[in-house]
């Protein structure tokens, strides 16, 4: 990692490999693909202490949390009915305000979390009690070798800044043929849109794409998994968010949205099917791997 003003360049997380190509410009650092492994990154970007220093302190209004519940309910509920069988100590890193958490206790799981964000964590700390919700990085817990039955991580793969690192703890901590599921933006899509709304045609698309300090899709992230050691990984389509919560679309009301987004995930699920899960074109994933 070289420094650059007070913008740092990063090598690739999977092969560290420093052969690159440009895929978009982002307003600090731009967006790469990995020639070797295809994943995809920003750099240069803000040094680690920074990144963690703004994921802190940043402030939420208070619809926020009600919103993004409402949304990914169903989606949270979908994936708790599929892992009954790994039933016992859950964690949940990056749990926000403990609400996926929450509705795991009410199936009869117990619930840990970690969340830096000083708002979220306060949330997360009231809605699930003080003693198993932790507001440092992970690493930093130190919880027990092989002692979570599921780990979970809902669209925080991607902010992290060594995902690898992050993969290899969870391993330690998880138990032996323990389940590890990660929800995560799919970024052959997010390209591809990125593409189309480049220059937000007709206004209808306000933010074309989201991109974060990692990007993943079916290729590379199973490569990063086999890295960090885990087995039986499954990649699928991931359900889509109930109406537009993060306020994307423009002209479209939330019974629009959920009907255009039906539309496009039975498409999703069809393109899914027809290539044996080979081809996943959802805007997100839903990874399913164990520990062996």
């Amino acid at each position: 990692m070289s420094s650059l003003g007070h913008l740092v360049e990063v090598r690739c997380n999977i092969c560290n490999s420093n052969e690159k190509e440009i895929i978009s410009r982002a307003d600090k650092g731009n967006i790469v693909r990995c020639k070797r492994c295809g994943l995809f990154y920003k750099t240069p970007r803000l040094p680690d202490k920074n990144e963690i220093n703004k994921y802190k302190s940043r402030i939420y209004n208070n619809s926020f949390y009600n919103i993004e519940n409402r949304a990914k309910k169903n989606i949270y509920i979908s994936v708790l009915k599929k892992i009954e069988n790994y039933k016992g100590k859950m964690l949940d890193i990056g749990c926000s305000n403990g609400y996926f958490l929450t509705l795991a206790r009410q199936r009869g799981w117990k619930p840990y979390g970690v969340e830096i964000s000083d708002l979220f964590l306060k949330k997360a700390k009231d809605n699930l009690g003080e003693d198993c919700v932790f507001g440092i990085p992970l690493r930093e817990v130190k919880f027990p070798s092989n002692f979570f039955d599921v780990i979970t991580m809902w669209d925080v793969l991607d902010h992290l800044m060594d995902p690898f690192e992050e993969l290899m703890e969870i391993r330690r901590i998880l138990r032996k043929e323990g389940l590890l599921v990660i929800r995560v933006r799919n970024m052959s899509f997010h390209i591809l849109i990125n593409r189309l709304f480049r220059k937000n045609l007709l206004g209808i698309v306000k933010k074309p794409a989201v991109f974060h300090l990692y990007g993943f899709n079916n290729q590379n992230i199973r490569i990063l998994l086999n890295k960090a050691h885990f087995t039986k990984i499954l990649i699928k389509n991931s359900k889509l968010t109930v109406g537009d919560p993060y306020s994307q679309i423009n002209l479209l009301g939330n019974y629009t949205a959920n009907f255009v987004k039906g539309i496009y995930w039975a498409f999703s699920e069809f393109i899914g099917f027809l290539s044996l899960q080979n081809i996943n074109i959802s805007p997100s994933l839903i990874v399913y791997a164990e520990k062996t």
